[in-house]
């Protein structure tokens, strides 16, 4: 498993994190939440190492994971960002195909790409160029790409998903579509964290949850925590009647997951 411990970030005199500590562990489903700045997509850079000037510790297999070079950390970590912006007229196919680039053997994997492609249900724009596909269909792209990266385990090493509002330009028969190929991958041992904003579909996909508010870890526990209306007026700031809507539209939606 990724074990982050006591992390604090301080950007200027700006206190980002602070001593957030969690473990994503392997065939478990993490959702992230909280409201707009909370840190989530913070967070997640720093377990990337796209931000790496914190304090605290980020552990992979109890070593620091900065001692991993980065080639080595994509092979075992899949990660789709919050935006992906990508101007060249490539192709959907060729795409996706980035994924395997850490292995060196994109150009001879069509079956895989193949695979990974109607996994998230894009297939059928392997010969579109990317910057003429719309958003969700890009995001489905993406995704694909991200999955091949990981879709084999590489010499019995653990295995990654983290994604970062992967669903947020997707329709809602995408979305959980989407989250069900992450459920896929958490079925063979991939360990999953996603950064969401959608409590109710967090509510019907993940084992557990971890709430931010202001850098800080305000709950975590089994995802039956987006069920209690105070947690959620508290995370969110809602009003007391609308945070209970909330709490009881997730508990409707567990009975899904």
């Amino acid at each position: 498993m990724i074990r982050v411990n006591n992390l604090c970030l301080e950007l200027g005199s700006k206190v980002i994190l602070q001593r957030v500590s969690l473990d994503i562990k392997a065939g478990k489903k993490l959702a992230v939440l909280g409201a707009n700045g909370a840190g989530k997509s913070t967070l997640l850079k720093c377990i990337t190492q796209e931000e790496n000037r914190y304090s605290g510790g980020i552990y992979l297999a109890d070593n620091d994971i900065r001692q991993y070079p980065a080639a080595e950390r994509a092979r075992i970590m899949g990660v789709m960002p919050q935006k992906t912006e990508l101007a060249f007229p490539f192709r959907a196919q060729q795409v996706v195909a980035m994924g395997r680039i850490p292995y060196g053997d994109e150009m001879r994997c069509d079956a895989l790409i193949r695979d990974a492609m109607l996994c998230t249900d894009v297939w059928h724009l392997r010969h579109r160029l990317y910057p003429q596909l719309s958003g969700g269909e890009q995001q489905r792209v993406q995704l694909a790409r991200v999955l091949l990266q990981i879709w084999q385990p590489h010499k019995e090493q653990p295995r990654f998903l983290l994604l970062d509002e992967c669903t947020s330009a997707l329709d809602p028969a995408h979305q959980h579509a989407v989250m069900s190929v992450a459920d896929r991958f958490a079925q063979q041992g991939v360990a999953v964290l996603a950064v969401m904003h959608d409590v109710a579909l967090a509510a019907s996909w993940a084992d557990d949850i971890i709430m931010l508010k202001h850098g800080q870890v305000l709950a975590s526990g089994g995802v039956e925590l987006l069920q209690q209306a105070a947690l959620l007026q508290q995370a969110y700031d809602l009003e007391a009647s609308l945070a209970s809507r909330y709490a009881h539209q997730n508990q409707q939606w567990a009975s899904f997951n």
